[in-house]
């Protein structure tokens, strides 16, 4: 016999911009580029459906203790499949009302965050970062070679703190090796603020900040604003085996997020003759369509 995980979730937030048709639906937000362009943040898609398997399966990641993968940007790692299976596997029911064209009830609230989480100063760095800013490939062997010979190990196999902390140990003498590597490679010197700025004859602290700030691209986003929001609320109905659940009990939080804040909690486990899914929809069945990306990027 089947079981299931029942769910809730609550005070999820749905944010969308209307045009005057109330058709396009878009966020408010806008970052803007050393240039100093302001760049409109509708180049970034989203779902056209308010929750996905994509939002789900994320949500099932952070409920058993996995790292979650975005769904609109590259990284390194990979999904669970066997939890992304159990998300399209799910059933979603969105008890928040609705008008009479099918569409949330929206209310307009002011959005604001300091300005230090806006641009957060000293942003976590892996080598897929490293290796996007450097953005040359001679370059980055080049680095990866010195830094090899220098610690005598394969460093691309540990993490890039660790890497860091590793370099803060070297000699003085080795360290000035590197900085001069690097300076003489020309327009990557974000990293030498990464490993440590040598400044009136002494290496200032790492600042992480200078990796995520080159030029022409994307640095900072708007801190404040209006934004149009709808809270969801409802149930998510996930199929479980003895084996997650077990899980769950010695190796999870038993609680999660999903959309903008949304808290997701466990209400409880029924087998499958007590579940009632009228009025849920199986999540497979959901569309996972994205947005199209506004025509005019540059404000």
């Amino acid at each position: 016999m089947n079981n299931y995980l029942i769910l809730n979730f609550q005070n999820a937030k749905l944010f969308r911009k209307f045009d005057k048709n109330k058709k396009n639906r878009r966020t408010n937000d806008f970052v803007f580029s050393r240039t100093s362009e302001y760049v409109s943040r509708d180049f970034y898609p989203s779902f056209v459906e308010p929750i996905t398997v994509h939002q789900i399966s994320n949500m099932l990641h952070v409920l058993f203790n996995e790292r979650p993968v975005p769904s609109f940007r590259d990284v390194v790692y990979d999904r669970v499949e066997s939890l992304f299976e159990k998300a399209q596997n799910s059933y979603l029911k969105i008890d928040t009302p609705k008008h009479n064209n099918n569409d949330f009830y929206y209310e307009t609230m002011h959005v604001r965050k300091a300005v230090t989480n806006a641009w957060n100063p000293s942003p976590p760095i892996n080598w897929e970062t490293i290796k996007r800013y450097i953005d040359d490939e001679d370059k980055f062997i080049t680095i990866v070679s010195f830094l090899n010979k220098t610690l005598n190990q394969d460093v691309t196999i540990i993490s890039a703190d660790n890497l860091k902390d590793l370099v803060q140990n070297l000699d003085t003498k080795t360290r000035l090796e590197l900085y001069e590597l690097i300076t003489n490679l020309m327009n990557i010197s974000g990293l030498i603020y990464f490993f440590g700025r040598f400044n009136n004859g002494k290496f200032d602290k790492p600042d992480n900040s200078k990796l995520t700030c080159k030029l022409n691209k994307t640095a900072k986003m708007v801190n404040r604003g209006l934004e149009h929001v709808a809270v969801l609320s409802g149930q998510i109905i996930v199929p479980v085996t003895d084996d997650d659940i077990n899980v769950i009990k010695n190796n999870s939080k038993g609680f999660a997020k999903i959309l903008d804040g949304g808290l997701v909690f466990i209400d409880s486990v029924k087998n499958e003759n007590n579940i009632d899914i009228n009025g849920f929809v199986k999540v497979s069945e959901i569309s996972d369509e994205k947005t199209k990306p506004a025509k005019n990027l540059i404000i």
